[in-house]
């Protein structure tokens, strides 16, 4: 009984000290000089129209809203089957969505990721680097997202491995390529 009794309180201090460990080094490791620390994009799995889509997850956990303006993704090493256009390897994708203060607003990156395959007919996989525009008030950011390997099938995705090799330089645009529409009108 002894035993037991040492073995449990034995796992019970390494469970907490292995949690004080996980907070305080998230405590130490974030930026304070980051303006944008609240707000967490990342890449994964949602369920959008009755199926599992790969998607760009947009978290606000800032107090502020966020303008989320565009995504441009690059593929690198396509290995496509059928495909029924010239693949651009680099797509952008337009957002232009408000992220509230404490939601979550998942926008489907699969259509923009067959465009830039080529529109592939068959299994096709890839690596995908992306850039993410951003506005939190009237400051723009931009966060070069992790870099994934992609195995799809049309527009379904099959799976989904977060690349840890580096991969060959992404050059992305400038700036926000915005349509001179306001311009037009003031005119």
């Amino acid at each position: 009984m002894i035993i037991l009794r040492a073995t449990f309180l034995l796992v019970f201090a390494l469970g907490l000290g292995y949690c004080i460990l996980r907070f305080w080094l998230r405590r130490i490791s974030a930026d304070p000089a980051d303006r944008s620390a609240g707000f967490r994009p990342r890449i994964g799995f949602t369920r959008l129209d009755g199926m599992a889509s790969l998607s760009l997850l947009l978290a606000n956990g800032t107090k502020k809203y966020v303008w989320a303006e565009e995504i441009e993704i690059f593929l690198s090493g396509l290995s496509a089957e059928e495909q029924t256009a010239e693949p651009s390897f680099h797509e952008i994708q337009k957002i232009r969505q408000m992220v509230r203060s404490g939601d979550t607003v998942p926008i489907s990156l699969s259509e923009v990721i067959y465009k830039a395959a080529g529109d592939p007919q068959r299994k096709y996989s890839c690596v995908m680097s992306s850039v993410l525009r951003y506005r939190i008030g009237e400051e723009q950011f931009e966060k070069k997202m992790e870099t994934y390997r992609l195995r799809m099938l049309g527009l379904t995705a099959s799976g989904i491995d977060r690349e840890r090799e580096p991969v060959d330089a992404f050059h992305a645009q400038d700036k926000s390529q915005d349509v001179p529409a306001i311009a037009i009108k003031l005119k």
